[in-house]
C-alpha cells in the first residue's frame, strides 16, 4: 500500500477519501515509529457541542500494544479525562464519568455484573427468535421494491429494534430511537442538526425510567430504575441509554453495510460464501469485522509516569488505541490488507476493544449480524451496487451513510 499525505489523523477528510482509515500510513507509523505522537489540529476542531482536541496524543498501531494497553486500567484509564479523543470541558466530561464506559473501574465492574445479565448466552438465546423475526419484517419492507438505500432502510433498524426490545422500551419510540441514535453516532455533523438528538434521547429514557419506576417489568430499563445496589442516578440512566442507542447499534449498522459493499466488491469472497453459507458466514463476519473496525479507536489517559513498546509516556498523556491499526498488524495476521474469508485467526481482531472495557453486546452484535446477513443471503442474493457509496466524514467510525442496492424484487423468502 502507498501511503498518501496527511498532515494529522484528526482530519475528517480521511475516511472519505480513504474509502476507511489510513492502513497505509499506519503501516508506516507501525514500522518505524509504532507508538507515534499525534499533534493537536485546531482546523479540524468540530463544531460545538462536541468538544475540541486541545492537545496530542501517543497513537498505538502494534496489535500487541493496543492489547496490552487496553487490559490495564490501573495505568491508563478510562475515567480520568474520559474514553473519546476529543478533550471535553467539565459538563462534558461528567457525563462521559456517568456513562458505563467512563466510570471508576469498581462502579464500572459493579454496572457491568448488572448488565450482563441481559447478555448472557442464556438471555441472548432467549431473544433469537425475536430477532429472526425483525430480520424478516426489514427484508419484508424492501423484496418487493427491487431496490434500496440499504444502510437506514435495512442496516440500521435491527440493533436498535432490538436494543428497545432489551430495554424494554415501548414499540412506539422504535422509529424515532433509530433516527437519535444515527445522528448522535454521527458526532462530527451533530451540529448540522436542527435538533439535539442527546437531548431527545434522554427526554425518552426520563419517560421509560418513570413508567418502569409506576410499572416494573423484567426488562433492563426497569432493573437499573429499582436495583438498589447499583445507586444509579437519572445522568447514570441516560448515559446507558445512550451508550446502547449509539455504540449498541453503530458496529452492527456499519458492519452490515461494509459487509454488503465487500462482498460487492470481492465477487470471489461473495461466491465462495453462497457456495456453503452455513459454513463461511460466521467467519465472513469475524473478518469482515476485522477487515473494517466500525469504531476504530478509543481513548485512554496515563495516570502515572510509564512506557509503551519502550517509548516513554508522561502522567496525563492520551492514549489513542487504533483498533483499525491492530486489525492490520502484519505481526498477527498474514497478508493483513486482503479480506478473505476463510483467515483462521480472524476472531483474533479487536474490533470490540479488549479487557475489562470490552464491548458488552459483542455477543448480541454477532447474532444481528448472522441473523440480518441470513436473511440477505436468502431472499435478494443478486443485490448489487447502484449508485457510489458514501463514507461518514468522521474520526472516530469507519461507517458507509448511504450504499444504493438493487436485486431481483419479490424472491419467496422464507
Amino acid at each position: 500500500m502507498t501511503a498518501r499525505t496527511y498532515s494529522n489523523i484528526l482530519d475528517p477528510d480521511i475516511f472519505p477519501t480513504e474509502k476507511g482509515p489510513p492502513h497505509a500510513l499506519f503501516d508506516t507509523w507501525r514500522e518505524s515509529d509504532p507508538v507515534h505522537w499525534n499533534p493537536p489540529a485546531p482546523a479540524y476542531n468540530p463544531a460545538p457541542p462536541v468538544s475540541p482536541v486541545t492537545k496530542g496524543f501517543w497513537v498505538l498501531t502494534r496489535h500487541q500494544d493496543v492489547f496490552d494497553v487496553s487490559l490495564d486500567q490501573e495505568r491508563f484509564s478510562s475515567h480520568n479525562e474520559g474514553f473519546v479523543i476529543w478533550d471535553p470541558a467539565e459538563a462534558a466530561l461528567s457525563r462521559q464519568r456517568a456513562n458505563l464506559m467512563g466510570m471508576k473501574s469498581a462502579e464500572h465492574a459493579a454496572l457491568r455484573h448488572v448488565v450482563m445479565r441481559a447478555f448472557t448466552p442464556k438471555a441472548m438465546q432467549a431473544i433469537v427468535p425475536e430477532i429472526d423475526r425483525l430480520s424478516r419484517e426489514i427484508i419484508d419492507d424492501i423484496v418487493d421494491s427491487g431496490n434500496c438505500e440499504f444502510v437506514f432502510d435495512v442496516a440500521s433498524k435491527l440493533p436498535v429494534y432490538t436494543f428497545c426490545q432489551l430495554m424494554g422500551i415501548p414499540e412506539e419510540y422504535r422509529s424515532k430511537v433509530v433516527d437519535l441514535g444515527n445522528a448522535m453516532a454521527d458526532v462530527e455533523t451533530r451540529s448540522q442538526h436542527t435538533f439535539d438528538p442527546m437531548v431527545q434521547l434522554n427526554e425518552i429514557s426520563e419517560s421509560v425510567s418513570a413508567q418502569k419506576r409506576h410499572v416494573p417489568d423484567n426488562s433492563l430499563m426497569s432493573i437499573l430504575v429499582h436495583d438498589q445496589s447499583l445507586g444509579l442516578s437519572q445522568l447514570n440512566i441516560n448515559m446507558l441509554f445512550q451508550l446502547f442507542a449509539i455504540a449498541g447499534h453503530e458496529t452492527t449498522r456499519s458492519t452490515a453495510a461494509h459487509f454488503i459493499h465487500l462482498m460487492c466488491t470481492h465477487p470471489d469472497q461473495y461466491k465462495l460464501l453462497v457456495s456453503d453459507v452455513d459454513k463461511h458466514i460466521e467467519n465472513a463476519i469475524e473478518e469482515v469485522l476485522r477487515y473494517t473496525t466500525t469504531t476504530t479507536h478509543f481513548r485512554r489517559t496515563a495516570t502515572i509516569d510509564t512506557e509503551i513498546g519502550g517509548k516513554p509516556v508522561k502522567k496525563g498523556d492520551k492514549i489513542y488505541l487504533s483498533y483499525a491499526a491492530a486489525n492490520r498488524d502484519p505481526a498477527v495476521f498474514a497478508n493483513p490488507h486482503e479480506f478473505d474469508i476463510t483467515r483462521s485467526n480472524a476472531r483474533k481482531h479487536l474490533a470490540f476493544g479488549t479487557g475489562p472495557r470490552v464491548c458488552i453486546g459483542a455477543r448480541l452484535a454477532r447474532m444481528e449480524l448472522l441473523a440480518l446477513l441470513k436473511q440477505i443471503l436468502m431472499r435478494i442474493p443478486d443485490f448489487r451496487i447502484s449508485g457510489e457509496p458514501k463514507w461518514l466524514r468522521s474520526i472516530w467510525f469507519n461507517a458507509i451513510t448511504h450504499l444504493p442496492l438493487t436485486f431481483t424484487p419479490n424472491r419467496v423468502g422464507a
